[in-house]
């Protein structure tokens, strides 16, 4: 129940803080650590198929392909973060195939060029991409991060969403910037 309400704390205090200096600033460490926190908790706020997990047990696994740009700092909030009943495990993906196994994905702007592969390979599966760059949305990306003002925000795509049969939740839907 504290790691819960503690969590919660912190995502309400990302959406209110001001900790961003400039525009082009979402791809900074500080920016990355809080959408490594965003991604995490995205794991309380979706619902996934019961398909999409082998057994009751099983964890939420947060897939980064590419390039990581959180380092440690997503391992350890996720090592203390349980999500409706499941750990949430992180792994690092460099081979499309092998992103199958998530239920989050990030794709980060550099890998922007492989979006057309990365979705020919989740083809029937119900896993959250998550990015943080121009068009994300256009190239079936479900929520990416942006910058307003100088606050790191996040736009959602319920039309995507629902061709990877995914279900979003409602008090993550009032909070997203905009929502297509």
């Amino acid at each position: 129940m504290f790691h819960k309400l503690f969590f919660f704390l912190i995502f309400s205090i990302f959406l209110q803080m001001n900790t961003i200096s400039a525009y082009g600033e979402l791809q900074s460490a500080r920016a990355m650590e809080i959408q490594a926190a965003f991604l995490i908790k995205f794991s309380s706020y979706v619902k996934w198929p019961e398909e999409a997990f082998a057994d009751a047990r099983a964890p939420v696994t947060v897939g980064i392909f590419g390039r990581d740009p959180f380092g440690s700092a997503i391992d350890e909030i996720a090592r203390s973060f349980n999500a409706n009943g499941r750990n949430v495990e992180v792994r690092r993906f460099k081979d499309p195939p092998a992103i199958r196994q998530s239920h989050i994905l990030f794709i980060p702007a550099s890998e922007m060029e492989r979006m057309d592969e990365i979705t020919a390979v989740l083809s029937g599966r119900s896993v959250l991409i998550v990015g943080n760059s121009p068009e994300f949305l256009n190239k079936s990306g479900i929520i990416n991060f942006v910058m307003v003002g100088k606050k790191i925000r996040f736009n959602i795509s319920r039309t995507n969403c629902q061709k990877m049969g995914l279900d979003i939740s409602s008090k993550l839907l009032s909070v997203a910037h905009k929502i297509q």
